[in-house]
This record gives structure tokens, sequence and C-alpha cells, in this order.
């Protein structure tokens, strides 16, 4: 077959035959500006449009008219390339589509628009190959197996009574379907009784094998080589054939054991697992062959994937109510004449001013105390403080109150709510885990030198230091500080929610769940320097339908605290005394909802169980 390859200088005289509109030069014309303004308009306005054609004539007018206007050519050099990257792209889209015609005729006016184009130049190939005739062509130089021999027999059910030799029953059954038989020495020869009835060639074949021990090898439509059925007559006559198996998705851990399957199993020794590829290769026999066939057909069918929508409510309250009246819880009672004489004898001077001033009479005791307490002379006494007067004479008494009333209306309340919406995707009986929380880190040990307490360096610890060292601020303290580095050995522990899901597709398609929770949080006691942890779990299996709600926990923490402060015995009694009580009261409450819903989204396989697969038996 010859080549034949159109050369550029032939595409474009096919593109001259296509009678394809030209946007080449036009013939002069007389300068008008009135008119290129109108024909600019026009081209804008087709621009605005998307008329890129249009656009590219009415600017080409618009410069025609009017050559000194720059923005004529401006807009003209841009709506052209703007065509030409659109006709490219349209017949790249062509192309894909398989409209090589339409393709073709793109690329053919981008030519003759813009001929020097370097778009353009890169598909001038393209347009080569277009205009190539179609006995150019060179089939692949590919050499393809040809396909395994089959036998024809004779159509039609016969019954045999035989007792003879095996050869002699080989010979006369497969004759009988017009079978020409090849009888290997191997094959034994003892006595066989082979009793059917109204039977047809398979079915005949396979008990004949049975009965005699053999396996047949087809030579050609009507010739059979016959073999005693041993392992190694089967690799000494068995044809052999090879196939290459694509397994997407395969971890390098699945394709090794699926390898080792094909060999330990199928007894298909010459079997290459090329991971890079994902591919198997194998070569053996045609039943083993096809029976690993059917198998990998089940296995890549792929497994089941669910989706699990797991939604979290958290919801945290917390109230603090302070209400009521505190009243004073310590007085001092005192004997008031006893105090005024104390006062006056302190302050003997101040009180014969006061009374040789006449602002007090002698005697008047009350009234020099008070002169006394108001100019500032006598401070820090009982008498500074609101006091309350009983009792009259020598008795008289004052009751002072070391603490004031107290009226308390106070709430702080506060309400958190915290919803989180999580998507898992994951395979059938494959695990999927959801953390959320923080990472608290915990000091397991430490390590630090085992250096003496002292350290003793000759010319720095003792007397004489250098005093270079100490220029350059080495020290004795320095080096001992730098010998006692503790390095400490952190463990990360995870606090907060950890939900485990291992999910299982059964047979109606419901959902089984293998459920573990676990809720990690801190007690805020030590113990040896290490916080210990509060850790509540949960492990359970549920089974749901698809779409169906679950449940999964609902955690409720209250804590409740209440402090009263009143007065002894009667801050206890009923009636309007207990609101002279002050009540402090706290409340938090948390609660966790955790709702899980499982979603089908993916059905690896459909049926119960896949097709028996009967191997070959030596």
């Amino acid at each position: 077959m010859m080549l034949r390859r159109s050369s550029h200088g032939a595409v474009l005289i096919a593109l001259l035959l296509t009678g394809l509109c030209s946007y080449g030069q036009t013939p002069t014309v007389k300068p008008d500006p009135s008119g290129a303004t109108k024909a600019f308009l026009e081209g804008a306005k087709a621009l605005e449009k998307d008329d890129l054609r249009t656009a590219v004539k009415d600017f080409q007018r618009a410069f025609q008219l009017a050559p000194q206007n720059r923005d004529y050519a401006t807009s003209l050099t841009i709506a052209r390339e703007h065509l030409l990257t659109k006709l490219v792209q349209d017949a790249s889209k062509s192309r894909l589509l398989g409209n090589n015609a339409a393709a073709r005729a793109d690329l053919a006016e981008a030519y003759t628009l813009d001929p020097q184009n370097p778009i353009v130049a890169q598909h001038l190939d393209e347009l080569a190959r277009d205009y190539e005739p179609h006995d150019a062509l060179l089939a692949p130089a590919v050499e393809t197996s040809s396909p395994p021999v089959n036998l024809s027999p004779s159509n039609g059910k016969m019954s045999f009574h035989l007792r003879s030799a095996g050869t002699d029953v080989l010979r006369q059954v497969l004759s009988a379907y017009g079978i020409v038989p090849t009888l290997d020495s191997s094959v034994p020869s003892q006595l066989v009784r082979f009793d059917v009835d109204n039977v047809d060639f398979a079915q005949a074949a396979q008990m004949l094998k049975l009965a005699t021990g053999t396996f047949f090898v087809p030579l050609d439509e009507k010739r059979v080589l016959v073999a005693a059925d041993t392992k190694d007559n089967r690799a000494k006559f068995e044809r052999q054939v090879m196939e290459t198996i694509y397994l997407p998705g395969l971890t390098p851990d699945e394709a090794t054991g699926l390898g080792n399957a094909v060999r330990q199993v199928f007894e298909i020794q010459q079997a290459t697992i090329q991971q890079d590829q994902h591919t198997l290769t194998v070569r053996g026999p045609k039943e083993r062959v096809e029976a690993l066939n059917h198998t990998l057909a089940e296995l890549l069918a792929g497994r089941g994937q669910v989706l699990l929508n797991l939604r979290l409510y958290e919801i945290d309250q917390s109230r603090l109510v302070n209400l009521g009246a505190q009243l004073p819880q310590q007085t001092t009672v005192f004997n008031v004449p006893s105090e005024v004489n104390q006062i006056i004898q302190n302050n003997q001077s101040a009180v014969q001013q006061i009374i040789s001033s006449g602002l007090a009479n002698a005697g008047d005791n009350l009234a020099i105390v008070a002169i006394l307490i108001a100019s500032g002379v006598v401070s820090g006494t009982v008498f500074n403080q609101p006091f309350a007067l009983f009792g009259g004479g020598i008795t008289e008494s004052g009751l002072t109150l070391n603490q004031s009333a107290t009226l308390n209306l106070s709430l702080n309340s506060s309400d958190t709510r915290a919803i989180d919406n999580v998507q898992l995707r994951v395979q059938d009986q494959d695990q999927a885990t959801f953390r959320s929380g923080t990472r608290y880190p915990i000091v397991t040990s430490t390590y630090s030198n085992l250096a003496g307490s002292s350290l003793n360096i000759p010319g720095i610890s003792q007397a004489g230091l250098s005093s270079y060292l100490q220029n350059l601020g080495i020290s004795a303290a320095s080096l001992q500080s730098s010998l006692s580095t503790t390095i400490p050995q952190v463990q990360y522990q995870d606090l907060g929610l950890t939900l485990t899901a291992t999910p299982r597709i059964q047979q109606d398609h419901d959902v089984s769940l293998k459920l573990d929770l676990k809720i990690v949080s801190l007690t805020g006691q030590t113990l040896d320097g290490n916080p210990v942890l509060s850790n509540r779990q949960y492990t359970g299996n549920i089974t749901l339908a698809r779409g169906e709600s679950a449940l999964v926990v609902s955690n409720i923490t209250k804590q409740q605290s209440a402090a009263i402060s009143g007065i002894p015995g009667l801050s206890e009694l009923p009636g309007f005394l207990q609101s002279t009580t002050n009540k402090d009261t706290q409340v938090s409450t948390t609660k966790l909802i955790v709702l899980i819903t499982p979603y089908i989204v993916r059905l690896g396989h459909t049926q119960p169980a896949g097709q028996m697969v009967m191997l070959p038996v030596h």
C-alpha cells in the first residue's frame, strides 16, 4: 500500500476550492468620516451581541472610510483576534464531537481571515490530515492471537451401552459424534463400563472423562488429543492462554493478596502483578483462566459505600441567681458614760479649750464629745460610726453595726447551642472515625543530667577566674544551669468526642452499624502532677433502614450549688423574715445528643451470591 500525504500547498488550494467567504482586502473607497462613525457604531453593537463576524466587517468598513483613525484600526484588530480564537475553539469542539466537516470549515475560515496568525498556524497539520484520501491510512501493525480451538461435533443425542477397554470406549463414543480421537500412551486400558441414554456431546464428553480418567485437548474442529488426567500431562499437552486484567482501586496489599490467591487457589503459577500499571497478567489453562475471570468479575464489582450523616447537638445552659438581703452579722455594744469619760480623760487640753471658749458648759460631757468629734480631734471611736442608744443613766448603752446591710438582685444566665453536621463516606465493612475536641499535652517523663550539685572547673569556679572568659559571658553559674537542663517527654491525649462506626450492608439493604463512642474530659484533679481524665465509653451494634436515624447517646450533666447567708434561726423561719436571707444559686446543665443516619450510595453486589465456579481437578 502506498502512502500519499497532502502538502501545505495542496491544503491552500483546497481552501480556495471550498468557496468560503474571504476577509481579504477590498478596493479602496473614498474617505467618509460620517459613514465611518456609523459603521463603527454598528460594529460596537454587533460586538455587544457577540456577533464577531458582523463586528469585523463593520470595523473593517469604518477603517476603510477613515484610515487615519487609530481607534478604528485597533477595534478591527481586537475583533479579528476574538473571531480567530472563537473559530479555533469551535473547530476543537466540533472535532471532539466527531463533526470533522464543521471543524475543517472553521479552520479554513480562520486561515483566510489571518494566514500569519500563530494560533492558526498550529492547526495546519490538522487541515492537511483532513484532506488526505482515506486509502492513505495505514493499518496498525499489531498481530492478534487466534481464537481458541473448539470442537464441532455432530448435533443430536445418543445412547451408549459399552463394556470394554477404556481406549475402545473412547474411540467408539467420540467417533459417534464425528470426532477423531488421538490417544496418548498414558491413557489407561482397564475395563470400563459406560451406560448412558439420550445425551449430547457435552454431556457424553464430561461423563467419559470421569469414567476413563482422561482429559481432551482439541487439535482442530474434528480431532482431539486424549491423555490421562495428570498434572504432568496437563502441563505438557494443555493449551495455555494469556490475559492482562486491569485492577483499578486496589491497594498494594490487596493486589499482592490477589496475586497469591491466583497462584494458590487457581494454581496459575505464571501470574505477575504490576503495581504501577494496576494490572494482573496471567498465563494458564483456559478453564482456570475462565474460572479466574468469573471470580474477578465478582471481586471487581467493588464494595458498597455508605454515607453516614452525623449530627451533634450540644446545649450548655448556666444560670446564676443572687437574690435577697444580707443583714449585718456582727455588732458592738458599749456603755455610753464609760466611752465618754475615756474620751474626755484622753483629751483634757482640748476639753479646757472648749469650756474656756464657751462652746460647751462644764459637765456637759456629751456636748464636749460631740465638739471633739466634729472638729476632728477625736477619731476612730465608736461615736465616729452610726450607733443606736438604749437605756438611761449609768446603764445607757450604745449599739454599732460593724457591717452594712446589702440588698442583692442579680441574675446571670447563658445559653450556648452548638450544632455540628458531619458527613462521612465509607466503604462497606470499613471503619470511619470522627473526632471532635482538642489534643491535650501530658508530660509522661522528664530527662535531666546526672551531674553533681556543684561545678568545679579550675580557673572558673575557683579563684583566679580568667577575665577573658568573663568578658565572653562564661561563668560558673551559666555552666551549672546548662548542665541542669530538663528535657520533657510529652504525650498528647485526645479530649472530647471520638466516634468510630463500621457499617455493614445487609441483604435487605438495611445497614448494621458497629459503634464505639468515647468521651474523654479533664476532672480537674491531678495525680503525681498528671491530670486525671474522665472516660465514658459506649460500644454496641444497631441495625437501621436506609435513611432512618438513631439516637446514639444522650449525655446530660447537671451541676447545682446554693449558698445561703442570713441570721441563724430567724432566716430559717417561714414568713417575711425569710426574705432577709440572701441566696446565691448556680445551676449548670450540659446536654449532648448524637444522631447518626446511614444512606447507601452504592451497592456493590445486588445478588446474595455469585455464580458457582467449578475448577478442574487433576
